[in-house]
């Protein structure tokens, strides 16, 4: 944007004149959940695949490194796997700030660290 400044003879007052683009607030429409929730689709091989990284994690009670996607963000977690609930499709894992429960569904990666 550029600014431009003149005065007037007659009038012997700053005028400002503005030189640029606006786009009108209808442009931007927030209420549009399929443009702003880019929430991970993941297929049912990837959705298994997390699942036997859980198991084996938990198994070898090794530090994993989770993302997860929860309330339009991503979260990330270092932690270790405690306990695999397949009923209730939950985690608990041990992180610096105790034991937590996390939903597998909302679980996007997992990555062992050890």
């Amino acid at each position: 944007m550029e600014e431009r400044s003149s005065t007037g003879k007659s009038y012997l007052r700053r005028q400002t004149r503005w030189d640029g683009l606006f786009v009108s607030e209808h442009a931007w429409d927030f209420n549009n959940d399929a443009v702003n929730d880019p929430q991970p689709m993941l297929s049912a091989d990837e959705q298994g695949a997390i699942i036997d990284m859980l198991i084996v994690a938990r198994e070898r009670k090794c530090t994993v490194f989770i993302q997860s996607w929860q309330e339009r963000h991503f979260h990330y977690y270092r932690c270790t796997i405690q306990k695999l609930d397949q009923e209730q499709w939950t985690i608990t894992y041990e992180d610096s700030f105790g034991e937590r429960q996390l939903a597998i569904g909302m679980i996007t990666s997992i990555h062992m660290l050890d």
